[in-house]
């Protein structure tokens, strides 16, 4: 269920911490400890290199953790959180924590007493039920999931309707993959970017390293298997796969 809460609210908008947003195109890795291609470690170089990270003599494993690190320490500035005598784990806490406080607020939702968990659950229920109303699904007599499902499922199709994408015979993991790839380009091509054979992937580590926070403001379609499945642990994943 902690998969489907924190997955579901990614797919619904919920603002979470910046270093999810920003480590999107992170290079892929299945087995998760052969090094990367030489153009993904080229990729994590120009990352570190960017966010000030000093690179000589260190291996992708390092500059990733250190990548890691610094997009946590940033968006703990940014909510005010102090870091000092503070370990990464506790400061990424906080932060995940701040968030969930923040987009309760905007909902309504009280915060009081509540622990992240708790506060998770109810904003996933609050969002689910919001998003079902904005596009006209009936909620009577349905659970979470089968809501969650179908609110994923009009997304994906709104969305490939706004940009123009046919939907005929397409499964919705590939459709919205679809959608997913033409919201990167045409954010690159807004930015000014020549996506002349470049891949989306592509575009969108370019953007990574050179307007960090135009990448936290896409709201990039979530494309995972199942109705709101997927890796949850998005930051440091994503670096590292």
């Amino acid at each position: 269920m902690k998969k489907i809460v924190i997955v579901g609210l990614l797919t619904l908008g919920l603002s979470m911490p910046s270093f999810i947003h920003t480590a999107k195109a992170a290079p892929e890795n299945p087995s998760g400890h052969h090094q990367a291609p030489v153009e993904d470690q080229a990729f994590i170089k120009k990352m570190a290199e960017s966010l000030g990270i000093k690179t000589d003599g260190k291996d992708g494993e390092a500059l990733k953790k250190e990548i890691h690190e610094a997009l946590i320490k940033k968006e703990a500035k940014n909510l005010g959180i102090k870091t000092d005598g503070k370990d990464m784990k506790q400061i990424a806490a906080e932060v995940h924590e701040k968030r969930l406080q923040a987009e309760a607020k905007k909902l309504g939702i009280s915060t009081e007493g509540k622990d992240p968990s708790t506060l998770m659950k109810e904003l996933y229920e609050a969002k689910i039920m919001q998003k079902a109303k904005e596009l006209n699904i009936k909620t009577d007599g349905k659970t979470l999931e089968q809501l969650s499902k179908e609110v994923r499922e009009q997304l994906i199709l709104s969305e490939a309707k706004k940009l123009n994408i046919k939907t005929d015979g397409k499964d919705l993991r590939a459709l919205a993959n679809e959608v997913r790839e033409m919201q990167i380009t045409n954010a690159a091509k807004k930015l000014g970017l020549d996506t002349k054979d470049k891949t989306p992937k592509d575009l969108l580590k370019e953007m990574m390293i050179n307007y960090p926070d135009e990448v936290k403001k896409l709201k990039l379609l979530p494309f995972h298997e199942g109705p709101m499945m997927g890796h949850h642990k998005r930051g440091k994943e994503a670096i590292e796969n």
